[in-house]
């Protein structure tokens, strides 16, 4: 039996910032939504997830097409995140960038106070728009797969080491943003996690 490594090969600051502003000229603006929302408060030096933009300008499903066009103007291969919506994978300042696109469908859901109140932080002269951590990690919870898991127990690991703040308040408060069923079951996973509601 044969093993294979995985590489992951990370980009830089630098390139996520540049990957924001290229979509932004195009009209594909957003907020970011994924671990690049902790990283970020982490102070990384090079990123290597995706980055997962809530779009605010276009809709993933509704404007396909266009942003197929922007897609081949930005020399983009395209792809489907696993919700069936839109998946770029740019190459740019000879770093490969995947970003996937995504609005509130089906299950996937994030209440628009939380896009809202998106916080703003400049990178390499651009404004980016961020999820709070708080959100992030309640919406981490709500999905709660075995990957979601072990990412809260690490970022539980990071607040405990303060590397990394999070207004519990603003998770409790956020919770009622939720149906009771849901709420209380996102509250249980983020305590068995190790998060003192």
């Amino acid at each position: 039996m044969q093993v294979r490594a995985v590489i992951i090969v990370g980009y830089s600051k630098s390139t996520f910032a540049l990957a924001i502003n290229k979509l932004r000229s195009h009209g594909i603006d957003g907020v970011i939504i994924g671990s690049t929302v902790i990283m970020l408060r982490i102070g990384v030096k090079e990123l290597e997830d995706d980055i997962d933009l809530f779009t605010t300008s276009v809709s993933p499903i509704f404007d396909e097409d266009l942003i197929r066009d922007v897609a081949n103007t930005l020399g983009c291969f395209i792809g489907q995140t696993e919700w069936g919506t839109p998946q770029l994978r740019c190459v740019l300042n000879s770093d490969e960038v995947v970003i996937e696109l995504y609005e509130n469908m089906y299950d996937f859901y994030i209440p628009q106070q939380m896009i809202r109140e998106a916080v703003s932080i400049r990178i390499e002269g651009v404004n980016i728009r961020l999820l709070k951590p708080g959100d992030y990690i309640i919406l981490k919870a709500k999905a709660g797969r075995e990957k979601d898991i072990e990412d809260l127990r690490a970022i539980a690991g990071l607040i405990k080491s303060s590397k990394v703040r999070i207004s519990m308040e603003l998770v409790k408060d956020h919770l009622k943003l939720f149906e009771e069923y849901e709420a209380k079951l996102i509250r249980k996973r983020l305590k068995e996690c190790g998060f003192k509601l």
